[in-house]
């Protein structure tokens, strides 16, 4: 069954915590969507998985609709005293991400985490040349317009950690 072969999956590759829920039930915030166009993580108009190139606010919503379940996961990453940790953690993540990516390369599944995509080590949207790869694009949770935050405070997840500690949050889409 495809849902045992993602928590196996999960399992093996070293999360956190999961939460199993129905797609219908993501939270999208219109302030989340539009806060990228602040341009904070550098993606905005950057990268093909980022608004506006990933398209607007429904198209990035049916994306996601377009499957029935999603089982959210979570990794709790130390950021360092001041914040000197980031880009480990960052790194760390993606590739638990990736890993997880490649257990589940052959079944029909989307799997979206933090930022944009990082399948090319330059996205083609800076020089203005189509998307390389766009079956195999990596969206952003937030990007689409997820609000993690209420999310993972109505699943009773892990956001603050505590003690320099931050969850960092990704989502497997069957």
């Amino acid at each position: 069954m495809l849902r045992d072969k993602i928590i196996n999956a999960i399992n093996e590759v070293g999360f956190d915590e999961y939460k199993e829920i129905s797609s219908a039930d993501i939270i999208f915030a219109d302030a989340v969507f539009a806060s990228c166009k602040a341009n904070t993580c550098g993606n905005y108009g950057l990268n093909y998985a980022c608004p506006p190139l990933s398209g607007d606010m429904d198209e990035n919503k049916q994306r996601f609709l377009n499957y029935d379940h999603a089982i959210i996961l979570n990794k709790i990453m130390f950021l360092g005293e001041y914040y000197e940790k980031m880009e480990d953690s960052m790194t760390e993540v993606f590739e638990r991400l990736d890993e997880l990516r490649q257990k589940l390369k052959d079944e029909p599944v989307m799997i979206a985490g933090p930022g944009g995509c990082n399948l090319c080590k330059e996205c083609a949207a800076k020089t203005s040349e189509p998307c390389r790869f766009p079956e195999k694009k990596r969206y952003s949770m937030e990007g689409s317009g997820m609000d993690i935050v209420s999310m993972s405070r109505k699943l009773g997840m892990i956001y603050n950690a505590g003690d320099k500690k931050v969850g960092f949050f990704m989502m497997v889409l069957y």
